[in-house]
């Protein structure tokens, strides 16, 4: 008897380190190429998008963030069915509304960041967040396995320092305009959920646009940098909330494809999940607009008044860069789904947040907004720093047998 259970414990326990070596097996070389691939095109598209937003017809009007994220959720819907044209089978879940619960809010504060705190800073602290917001997601939540788990949070904080870094030298050659308390108090309030002409009107004030259009760079100084913004009856300055914005959408955003790892079913993951992701987005966003007006609707108690007061849509001037930067930034979350699914949430989502790397190469080379050579160079060894930590991520997400 003695034998026998001494046979059989060994058994077992060849049963189970067997078992423990076929969930650390390393992953197929092919899928991890298509991974890494699709996180570059991630990371393109992301930090793309809002390129088309800076010319001057752009400029001209006032854009609100959630019209904006209108056009992105379009958009989104509209090229997610491009993938059947790649051989990809129709297939739908619901968690994909989830998704959308958690992407399109995340957008409108990223938009509201982008414009009334710059690019450089919002989205520094945006990737920043979200590469965290991933990492325990993948690690803690999906266990995702690691050679070394010191060293993959020493790769996540890396990731952190460079992507702040970046963020800190775009933005180096412009300084934000300072505002006293004072400043504050005599400034115009406006309250967020209201549509600028009746702002101006209730204040009796000039018109001005609601918040600083969407652009790559802080260097224009426009005025409603020092107007306050009215929240439960109390002011702030728009600048701080701006950066308020930037870490709700990034902690918040930063688990808009967790739903797709609760996904069941073989065509509900990858390039699977893009059009349940769509039409998350699409439906969520109608359901935000429907409270927005029935917020009106309850505070004027007119339809007609709760109507006029919802933002424009300029669609003689944004349809097309709308329409560009809808598809632009399609292009990325088609890629950080893809990204996910063969690097693993931690890994695919945070190398996605490259994007910052992007998008400060654009405003450097193509908008020339950092000249200063010393600036450059600080930048790119930060962009060095952010790089260096997504390769080492990556080769401690690489268990081997």
């Amino acid at each position: 008897l003695q034998i026998y259970d001494n046979k059989s414990l060994i058994e077992y326990t060849e049963i189970c380190i067997i078992s423990r070596s076929n969930s650390m097996v390393t992953p197929d070389p092919s899928a991890l190429v298509v991974g890494w691939i699709a996180a570059f095109f991630g990371a393109i598209g992301f930090g793309s998008f809002a390129v088309p937003i800076k010319g001057e017809a752009a400029n001209s009007v006032d854009i609100d963030p959630l019209v904006m994220q209108s056009y992105k959720s379009l958009m989104c819907f509209l090229t997610s069915w491009l993938v059947l044209l790649l051989g990809q089978e129709f297939s739908f879940t619901w968690w994909g509304i989830v998704s959308g619960m958690f992407w399109v809010p995340a957008g409108a504060f990223n938009i509201f960041a982008i414009r009334n705190a710059g690019l450089a800073v919002s989205q520094g602290i945006v990737s920043s967040s979200i590469v965290m917001v991933s990492f325990i997601w993948g690690n803690l939540v999906f266990r995702e396995e690691v050679q070394s788990q010191p060293v993959a949070y020493f790769a996540i904080l890396q990731i952190m320092a460079g992507l702040w870094g970046m963020s800190y030298f775009s933005s180096r050659e412009s300084s934000p305009p300072q505002h006293s308390d004072s400043d504050v108090d005599g400034d115009e309030k406006s309250d967020l959920m209201l549509n600028e002409e009746d702002i101006d009107e209730d204040f009796g004030n000039e018109p001005s646009p609601l918040s600083e259009p969407l652009e790559i760079s802080d260097e224009r100084k426009s005025p409603t940098k020092g107007r306050a913004i009215l929240i439960c009856g109390k002011t702030y300055q728009r600048r701080y909330v701006g950066l308020c914005s930037a870490l709700i959408c990034g902690i918040w955003g930063g688990s808009c494809l967790v739903p797709m790892h609760y996904a069941k079913g073989e065509n509900t993951s990858g390039l699977g999940y893009v059009i349940s992701f769509s039409v998350g987005a699409l439906v969520v966003t109608i359901f935000a607009w429907i409270f927005r007006f029935s917020y009106h609707l309850v505070k004027l108690k007119s339809v007609w008044e709760a109507y006029e007061i919802l933002p424009p849509f300029h669609l003689k001037v944004m349809w097309l860069p709308g329409a560009i930067a809808g598809s632009v930034w399609s292009l990325g979350n088609v890629g950080s789904i893809v990204a996910v699914k063969h690097l693993g949430q931690g890994v695919g989502y945070s190398a996605s947040q490259a994007a910052l790397l992007v998008s400060g190469m654009w405003g450097m080379f193509y908008y020339k907004e950092v000249t200063n050579s010393v600036t450059v160079a600080k930048w790119f060894l930060s962009a060095f720093v952010t790089i260096g930590g997504i390769l080492l991520l990556g080769y401690e997400s690489h268990v081997e047998n």
